[in-house]
């Protein structure tokens, strides 16, 4: 039988083969000149496109998620799966120990030589581990292999002994043994660089060196926590819980290459992996609210771990842009954001060598949360939200449903271990790599006029919004909720993006009603509110009575004329308190009626008053008429 050696090839080096090229010499991270030399028939497929592996990774959780709820992704092709329930279920339908046995490999014994009724968990752990190695490959075509041990740490270490498509239990009695055959501390998981180099300023480079270190000298360099978890891992105990993964909290694409030394490669890589990733974050869903970018530079003695970042909010408009499909508008001016941050870490009139850029999507929104959430503006505009509270979007409930679903399965899992019912893992390492899975309209915005009304006879009623009146009106209809005297005083760009098309989708309906006539307000000057029928906070200074407002009649301050009760309400109570204190500082100069020329309505005195209390900068501009 003829097999092809063939290898993944990424720019200049090969990132992974097959196991027939690696009977030939060939490494992993290989240069391709080398692995030709070494191998002249070697065939290599271009491995840089990772959209058809990403794809075929999530098809794996998905499936092994269809088979037990807890499983926890471990970069593209691992993952962890606590089947501590499955296996208390089989045992409670098996009853009779004599018939059990262990699939696969046993960690440095034969098969035949182990009683399987001496491990009944271990053995039904192997059982699981061979039926979902088979669904995989039934129904994706993947093959795989698994280690089947007490925590995950073991797990992920056993699970390598026999390769490929093959699986590994671990028997309770060659712990040691495994931790002891790990050739140095990087091999450890949760050990990485850096701790490795702080370990060995400690003398320590073996497994053996860290087991015997006094604990009280190790939380000397580490703290008490760390050091106890580092004593741990080389013991090979690992508590740690299996957590379902869930959606990705970040999206990146990077690229690495020999060298990049000019401003106008830098930009012309950006806007590469820039036009990627939006498409990936437009298929995602969410907006992404902070942008980051990753540089690494050119170290002779450094190599891989020598990368710098920085970091930046998205404006919220360009966030709706990548959502909403607009990739290349979004793209433009992520590259602007993107080339601000580099040079805030790169002196392009100097000389510079990079070899590796990356460009991260981090704390990703669902869409309604992105437009209204805590800190925009729109949340003083949309009744029924506390300003000072962000909304709970459909996203956000799924994220405190599924941290709750955690806890719940970590408290199970502990109280487990506390009767002697020990946890099993299992994990499981697809085949999912570069072969296997090459294998497998914008609305314009209206502007906004003032509506002269008549004065109202009685009290205050609601804004007109009827489409058919003509004159001086709002030529754009705006939400029930919205309070067109104050949007109109808003800044222009923020105007537009209160009606954005993906904003005004996200208010909820909201009927209108009338103010009560016994509020002491200004009867030239109209007021739109909503009855949601809600309590209003205490500290908002408003009563609600059977969905009509009322305002306190407090001989100390009045509410000035031209301000929206409603949109006061709103308000965060420091901010209502700043507001109430500078009225009250207003109130001498607005009840001395008599140095007013006559002719001056109560408008234009309120404006003066207002004008000389108040800063350039005040929150109070808002509530003024113009």
């Amino acid at each position: 039988m003829f097999l092809t050696l063939s290898g993944i090839q990424q720019k200049y080096i090969i990132v992974t083969c097959n196991y027939v090229a690696r009977e030939q010499g060939l490494t992993k991270l290989m240069s391709v000149t080398d692995a030709k030399e070494k191998c002249p028939q070697l065939v290599l497929v271009k491995g840089e496109d990772l959209t058809r592996y990403r794809e075929m990774s999530y098809k794996v959780t998905e499936l092994l998620m269809s088979h037990c709820p807890l499983v926890e992704r471990l970069g593209f092709d691992e993952n962890f799966i606590d089947i501590t329930e499955m296996v208390d279920r089989r045992l409670t339908q098996t009853p009779d120990s004599d018939n059990f046995s262990v699939k696969g490999h046993i960690y440095s014994h034969v098969s035949a030589d182990v009683k399987a009724s001496d491990y009944p968990r271990l053995a039904i752990g192997s059982h699981i581990a061979a039926e979902l190695r088979e669904a995989i490959h039934s129904k994706l075509g993947l093959t795989g292999c698994a280690g089947i041990a007490p925590n995950k740490l073991l797990a992920k270490l056993v699970c390598g002994t026999f390769k490929p498509n093959q699986q590994t239990t671990l028997l309770p009695q060659n712990h040691g043994d495994i931790m002891g055959s790990l050739s140095s501390l990087r091999k450890v998981p949760g050990v990485g660089h850096q701790t490795a180099k702080r370990l060995q300023a400690l003398g320590l480079v073996s497994i053996q060196n860290l087991q015997l270190f006094p604990l009280n000298d190790l939380a000397r360099e580490f703290g008490g926590p760390s050091a106890q978890r580092l004593k741990n891992l080389a013991m090979g105990v690992d508590d740690s819980p299996v957590t379902p993964t869930g959606a990705p909290q970040s999206l990146s694409d990077e690229d690495s290459f020999k060298k990049i030394s000019s401003a106008k490669d830098v930009l012309e890589k950006i806007q590469q992996l820039l036009s990627s990733l939006v498409e990936r974050m437009n298929k995602d869903g969410r907006q992404p609210q902070t942008f980051r970018l990753t540089i690494r530079r050119y170290s002779a003695t450094n190599k891989w771990f020598s990368r710098e970042s920085r970091q930046c909010p998205i404006p919220n408009h360009v966030g709706q842009k990548i959502t909403s499909g607009d990739s290349d508008d979004a793209v433009v001016q992520l590259v602007q954001l993107a080339m601000k941050l580099f040079h805030k870490m790169v002196d392009s009139r100097a000389a510079f060598h990079l070899t590796l850029m990356n460009v991260c999507f981090s704390n990703l929104q669902s869409r309604g949360a992105a437009v209204s959430g805590k800190g925009s503006i729109t949340s003083f505009f949309t009744h029924g939200t506390s300003p000072g509270k962000a909304p709970i979007c459909s996203s956000q409930s799924q994220n405190d449903s599924s941290q709750s679903h955690r806890r719940h399965h970590q408290f199970s899992m502990h109280n487990m271990v506390a009767q002697h019912n020990p946890q099993m893992t299992v994990t499981a390492e697809s085949a999912c790599s570069a072969e296997a899975a090459l294998h497998g309209s914008r609305r314009k915005q209206s502007s906004v006029v003032a509506d002269e009304d008549p004065p109202l006879q009685s009290g205050c009623s609601t804004a007109r919004t009827n489409p058919e009146e003509t004159g001086n009106t709002v030529t754009r209809r705006l939400p029930s909720n919205f309070d067109p005297d104050v949007f109109e005083h808003l800044p222009q760009d923020i105007q537009k993006e209160l009606l954005s098309p993906a904003y005004v989708n996200s208010i909820p309906s909201t009927s209108i009603s009338s103010l009560s006539p016994t509020a002491e307000l200004d009867p030239s000057y109209r007021v739109a509110t909503a009855n949601h029928h809600r309590p209003v906070v205490p500290s908002a200074s408003l009563l609600a009575e059977e969905g009509r407002l009322s305002l306190p009649r407090s001989p100390d301050c009045k509410f000035p004329g031209n301000v929206d009760p409603e949109v006061f309400s709103e308000l965060p109570p420091d901010v209502q308190k700043e507001l109430m204190s500078e009225w009250k500082q207003q109130k001498s100069v607005l009840k001395t009626s008599s140095s007013m020329k006559p002719g001056r309505s109560l408008m234009t005195k309120d404006r003066k008053a207002a004008g000389k209390g108040g800063q350039t900068n005040s929150l109070l501009k808002y509530f003024k008429p113009s």
